[in-house]
Order: structure tokens, then sequence, then C-alpha cells
């Protein structure tokens, strides 16, 4: 009887000891390295044509061994035990990957780039259908310093805004003669007349003048003949323009919500349903759906493109004096002396109350005015509430409020109670002064708030929109009684050479042909596509307040003013 005995190819002694596992694992990783090895060294001399993998490089990921030869490494590691074969093939696969990363290093790739460009494009343009956009544009303007060379004035003449601009809007109609994009700014006032002025020439491009206001008099001594003006025959108080620039709708103190086009300049209806001063107009973006807020304290819903009524919303325990809203079927109002905003939620039928004042953090310490109140928080909760007289949508689900009192607040829909509030924004003042009210406008991550301090103050929304600090301040004579901010491309340097290449861009599109013009126009707008936007902040200014002749401020005057920020 044999002493030896054969298993896999290797001749054992019966006599030997045995070996612990880990010592076999062992024997076997050397064997196994030992016969790899020789692998290669018959791969290298069995033909001259066959480069070595460190003449042509890492080589394909096919021809690569995944497999773990042990090399290097610690035989007797706890990680290698651990580690499963498709462990080890996917950790070798990811050293090969970013081996090839460094040797493509400086390499670009212009169609992955492309891609990622349209994919970040794709991205903006969702978030912004789903009023999620949030752009950090606040830090460019922190040092900036507003000249008189960045104020436009729109000058209305004698003949045209006697009183006070209450209200601005701003279309832009698809379209043009040439490839620059028009771009028109309405502008009303308390004499019930409506200008339409060229952003880019700063003139009048037509005005429907405003009619009498209907008293009794006047209706003993005229009769029917009142009722044959088509328009507004009192106070314009709130305007807005669709979002792809057809229509501009009106309100006021007449109780009536006027629609115009912007195209043809016509009058196209006129809604009664109000039995109260409308106060605010909101179009949604992307649609011509209006929500109108009214004295009546209600919120009305309105399809303008088939002009016809949809519904009503109640709620509000005092006059709505503020309406906003985004793209999605819902808005936010503000209901002055009930002291709350309401987020109606038009398709749930629902509605979230926030009731203002107390709550959040307030920036600054209360400075005591009456000396009736020893509670500090009562105080500041006082401070900071009042009639809520204004209210703007930052994102769907962040929005700011401004006060009688002086106040700023922000708000998210995830809490009732301001998450931020500013006292006294525009400073102290006296009581009487700012009974006035305090209207905010915001975009993007940047605000203005306004008032009858002769300052419009630009603010910056933290990155975490749980608070806002001053940016900056533009001096503004008189009430400013509308802020609103739109993007437009960079004004031309001077008027008058502007006036010269569109006339010898005139003159070349007569002596072409038909397809020659078709093209010049086609390249003109493309041209104008690729100019970087500029945000532009225009302001209505008056004598007076929109809402009432408190105060007079004789050196002001009623006019429109555009200020360029960059």
């Amino acid at each position: 009887m044999d002493d030896f005995f054969v298993t896999d190819n290797t001749v054992q002694d019966p006599d030997a000891p045995v070996l612990s596992q880990k010592k076999r694992k062992r024997a076997a990783r050397a064997a196994r390295a030992s016969t790899n090895v020789q692998k290669k060294g018959k791969r290298a001399g069995g033909s001259d044509e066959e480069g070595s993998e460190d003449d042509n490089g890492a080589g394909d990921i096919d021809d690569m061994h995944l497999e773990d030869d042990g090399v290097g490494e610690e035989p007797g590691s706890e990680e290698d035990e651990r580690e499963t074969a498709a462990q080890k093939r996917l950790r070798l696969a990811k050293r090969y990957l970013s081996k090839v990363r460094e040797e493509a290093d400086g390499e670009v790739d212009a169609e992955q780039m492309d891609r990622d460009l349209i994919a970040e494009r794709l991205r903006d343009d969702a978030l912004e259908v789903a009023g999620k956009l949030f752009r950090p544009i606040a830090d460019k303007y922190t040092n900036l310093t507003v000249t008189p060379s960045q104020i436009r004035t729109f000058k209305s003449g004698k003949k045209l805004h006697n009183l006070s601009v209450t209200c601005l809007a701003v279309a832009s109609p698809s379209g043009g003669a040439s490839g620059r994009k028009p771009i028109y700014i309405y502008s009303a006032s308390k004499d019930a007349a409506i200008v339409k002025w060229d952003f880019w020439t700063g003139r009048k491009v037509h005005v429907f003048p405003g009619g009498l206001k209907p008293t009794k008099k006047l209706q003993k001594a005229l009769g029917n003949a009142l009722k044959k003006h088509v328009g507004h025959n009192d106070n314009i108080l709130c305007m807005d323009a669709s979002s792809d620039g057809q229509f501009v709708a009106t309100g006021g103190m007449d109780k009536t919500i006027n629609v115009w086009s912007v195209a043809d300049d016509k009058h196209l209806g006129t809604f009664k349903q109000h039995r109260d001063a409308v106060s605010g107009l909101t179009f949604r973006k992307g649609s011509n759906q209006l929500y109108s807020a009214s004295y009546d304290r209600t919120v009305k819903l309105w399809n303008i493109d088939e002009m016809t009524y949809i519904e009503t919303l109640f709620g509000h325990q005092d006059q709505i004096t503020s309406i906003d809203t985004i793209s999605r079927e819902r808005c936010i109002t503000s209901g002055s002396r009930d002291r709350t905003l309401r987020l109606w939620k038009i398709i749930e039928e629902s509605q979230l109350i926030f009731r203002g004042g107390g709550g959040g953090m307030v920036a600054d310490d209360l400075v005591v005015m009456d000396g009736l109140r020893k509670n500090k928080v009562d105080k500041q909760a006082v401070a900071a509430g009042g009639s809520l007289d204004v209210v703007a949508m930052l994102d769907e689900e962040t929005f700011v409020s401004g006060s009688d009192s002086g106040a700023i607040s922000l708000w998210s829909v995830n809490r009732k109670k301001p998450v931020f509030t500013k006292l006294r924004a525009h400073g102290t003042g006296s009581k009487m002064k700012t009974a006035d009210g305090t209207e905010t406008t915001w975009e993007g991550t940047e605000g203005a708030g306004l008032g009858d301090d002769g300052q419009v103050r630009l603010w910056k929304l933290a990155e975490s929109k749980r608070s806002f600090s001053l940016v900056t301040c533009i001096p503004a004579e008189g009430f400013v009684n509308s802020l609103l901010f739109f993007e437009a491309p960079p004004l031309p340097e001077t008027d008058s050479n502007d006036a010269a290449n569109r006339a010898e861009e005139a003159a070349t599109i007569e002596g072409s042909t038909r397809v020659q013009q078709i093209r010049a126009k086609a390249k003109a707008l493309a041209a104008a596509q690729t100019v970087p936007s500029v945000l532009y902040l225009a302001m209505g200014l008056g004598q007076e307040h929109k809402l009432g002749r408190w105060w007079r401020l004789k050196k002001a005057r009623n006019q429109v003013q555009v200020v360029t920020l960059g």
C-alpha cells in the first residue's frame, strides 16, 4: 500500500502536519500568483508584434485581469477575506477608470458639455415653471451706487398724469419690426388716464384718457353722456400685464376691471362684478388667468382668453389691499385691518391663514412710543402687526409683507407666524407718516421697499430664506407708489447712434430681396437673444399717496422713472 495519495494535482504527505485555513488560503494565493506571472511571461515572449501594456497604456477594460492577485497587499488582512470576487472586480474597474480620467486630463468633450448645458437649462425651466427657481443675484449690487445717469425719466408733460402715478406694468409682446424685442411700460394715475411708453426710446406711444368722475351734479347735467366714455372714470389703483404680453388689466375706485389689447391699443371689455373698489390685479404666469382683489373683501377669478368670470373666493374680514401670484393655481392676499394673509389654493378649494404680529425673529429692538404697555413682546407684536397693506411672493413657498407700522416681514407656508421681521424698515418717523403704509416688491433674491422717506431700499434675501438684510438705497423724490422689477437687454449708448443703425438696417432691408430680408431679420433676432439681460427697476412717483390726500409734496413730480441696476 502506497504511502502517498494525489489530490488536485498536488502531492501531499499524510504524515505532514495539517495547515490552518488561513495558511491554506495563503498558499493558494501564492500558487495563483506564480501561475499568473508565468502566463504573463509567455505572452511577452510569444510575439514581437504585440505591444506590451506599458507601451500602449492601460489597455481596454475587457483585457484586464480583474482578479485579485494579492500583490502589494497584506495576505492576512481581514478586509481581503470579507471582500467577495464581485467587489474586487468593481474596485479594480474603478481604479482603471480613474487611470483613464488621469490620462484624459485636459481634454474637453464638446458634445458632453452641450448636453450638460441643455440639461441645466431644462432643469432651470422646470424649476421656474414650478415657481422654485432661486437665483442669487443680490450680491452683485452690494456696493451699488446709483448715479443720475442710471435713472431715466419718462416725461409726461402737462397734459398727462396731472395727479400722482399709482401703478405700473411692463408688457413684452412677441414680434417686432426689427430684431429688438418690443417692451412697453404702462403707467396709470389718479386722473384715470393710462399712458403707454416705449421702453427703448422713452417716448409716449398711446394714451387711454380718463373720464370724469360721475358725481351727482355731473349726472344731472350730462345725463347719459357720462356712460359713453370707454375706460375708467375714477382713481386707478392697480394694473398688471399678462406673461405673453397680449393683455393689460386695470382696476380702480370705480369698481370696474378694464382689459386692453397691447398690440392694437384697444379696449377689449369691462368687468363690473365687484361691489367696491378694485385694489389688486395679478396674472398667473404662463396663463391668461386673472385674479382680482377688492375692498368688498372678495377675490375673483377671470378667464381673459374668453373674457368670462370663473368664481369668487370669500374669507377676509376687512378690505383686501394687495394680491400676488406666480405660476401655480394659488394666490396670496393681504387683509389690511384683519391682520391676516391668506394663501388661496384654487384646485384644493382651501385656504391657509397667516396672522401678523409677533412670532419669528425681530431685527431691531423696539423703541417705546406710547409708554402704555410694559411687555416688550406685546410692543414688538404691535410694531410688527398693524394693517397689512401689501404682500409679494418670492417663490411658491416664501413671501413677504409690509404693514402701515413700517415693518417688513418674511413668511413661509410652513409657519403661521412670520419667520423674520424688520421693524421700521424705513426709519422711525412719526405715527402720522407711517400710517400711509409700506409697499414691497420682490424678484429673485432681491427686494425693494418703499415709503415716504425719500429712499427706495433694496434688500437681500439670505440663502436660508430665513432673514434679509439691506443692500443699498436709491434716492426718490416724492411718494413712491409703485415698484416693478423687470429684465431687458441693455440700452444703446446713445439714441442718435441707435437711430442711425435702425435707418441703415431699414435701407439695407428695403434694397434687398424677400429672402435676404427674412435672413437679415432672423440674424438680428438671434443676435438680440444672445445679448445678456439687465435688471431694471421701474418706479411710479407722485406728489400724493395713491390711497389718499393726507399730504402733498409740491417739489415732487408725477412721473415714471426707470433705474438701471445692471
